[in-house]
């Protein structure tokens, strides 16, 4: 049977600012429209974007605010889109969540990939800050009696200590593209770079601490790190200017390039030719691109934090260190990059691993889970 599928997120993977949770729901339901389902996708406008467009076979309405999209979307669900004749609403939760309970009575089915907490406040200013942790605080009562999909266990535990019944959450991993992140083929394999280099690949933003890196290849260089390798930033996102002016601070200015966003192709470059990639952020739902990285067996330096830890075998397919610690951090950069066999073992285990998590599989667990919901089957 052939579904009528309304998603709701802030961004569709065509927004300047997408990042995992868009790849997330892009990769799972371009999928599910291939599959013969049609899928709409309601999103946020931003300055110069169609109000329609259709991706992948999705069907994509931009409407609203970035700020203010939450209330669009209610008015939306209650006007327009009421007659649409939707089989199931499935609502990505991603910062301040759209409430569906208390506007449809359509089956649903809540996406969560991991909640801000605390962590919000190192990004904004305090009062937008409270509004979007209050918010959050409000998850238990609005969701409670939903059917609910996390993409990891971490996730997944902290809905059930919020009070969400485990036997209504599904866990469904978030997964990656081996085909697009791949080693290089053998014939196109190019040389070692003339200047090495540890990179950060994804949105830079300062909830994710990225000046964390900054601090521990300083402390890698003054501990005799190889003075060939280099840092490279790349994504898109707003903090650039807090993070040059605390590389001048440290007087890394001239051995560190920051990017902005790049194309996929450079992306795939980037992370193939990288010593290792370095992600120090203190929460995430899941790492994906720890998980892009792996599949270009590429090996990863991660904060032991919720989601990322799942996405790196420690000592494996890379390093996980104390959350928050430049000292534990630049000490397994230093492993990585002073041992050359053991980056090869690393960059094969990464590889192995990456081609565990499938889309499709994970696609195909999903339209399961929502066939179980329709046809009552749990």
């Amino acid at each position: 049977m052939a579904y009528n599928i309304l998603l709701i997120n802030w961004r569709d993977i065509a927004h300047p600012e997408a990042g995992g949770a868009e790849v997330h729901a892009h990769e799972i339901f371009r999928r599910i429209a291939a599959s013969g389902h049609r899928v709409t996708f309601l999103c946020a406008r931003w300055p110069g974007c169609e109000p329609r467009a259709e991706i992948d076979g999705i069907e994509i309405l931009r409407a609203g605010r970035n700020m203010t999209f939450n209330f669009t979307a209610a008015a939306l669900l209650r006007g327009e889109l009421s007659s649409r004749d939707f089989d199931i609403i499935v609502e990505d939760v991603n910062k301040i969540p759209f409430c569906t309970p208390w506007f449809t009575p359509h089956p649903k089915l809540i996406l969560f990939h991991h909640l801000f907490g605390t962590t919000i406040f190192r990004e904004v200013a305090p009062p937008v800050a409270a509004y979007v942790y209050l918010w959050e605080r409000l998850i238990p009562m609005i969701y409670r009696g939903e059917w609910v999909q996390a993409v990891s266990k971490d996730t997944a535990d902290e809905l059930i200590r919020m009070g969400f019944a485990k036997e209504k959450i599904r866990l469904i991993y978030n997964a990656v593209d081996c085909n697009l992140y791949s080693p290089a083929p053998p014939d196109r394999e190019e040389p070692p770079a003339a200047e090495p280099y540890f990179l950060y690949m994804g949105r830079i933003k300062r909830y994710k601490r990225l000046g964390l890196i900054l601090d521990a290849f300083s402390l890698a260089r003054r501990q005799g790190l190889d003075s060939r390798i280099r840092l490279i930033f790349a994504g898109a996102g707003d903090d650039y200017p807090g993070l040059r002016e605390r590389a001048a601070k440290l007087g890394l200015l001239n051995e560190t390039s920051f990017l902005g966003r790049v194309s996929e192709e450079e992306k795939v470059r980037l992370l193939r030719g990288a010593v290792a990639v370095a992600n120090p952020s203190p929460k995430e739902g899941w790492g994906i691109t720890n998980m892009e990285a792996q599949a270009c067996a590429t090996p990863v330096v991660a904060s032991r934090s919720p989601g990322l830890r799942e996405s790196v075998k420690d000592g494996l397919t890379g390093f996980l260190f104390s959350p928050g610690d430049p000292a534990d951090f630049a000490a397994k950069l230093l492993l990585i990059a002073g041992d050359e066999s053991l980056r090869r073992r690393m960059k094969s285990a990464a590889r192995e691993f990456a081609q565990t998590f499938s889309w499709d599989t994970s696609a195909e667990k999903t339209i399961c889970y929502i066939e179980d919901i329709l046809e009552k089957r749990i």
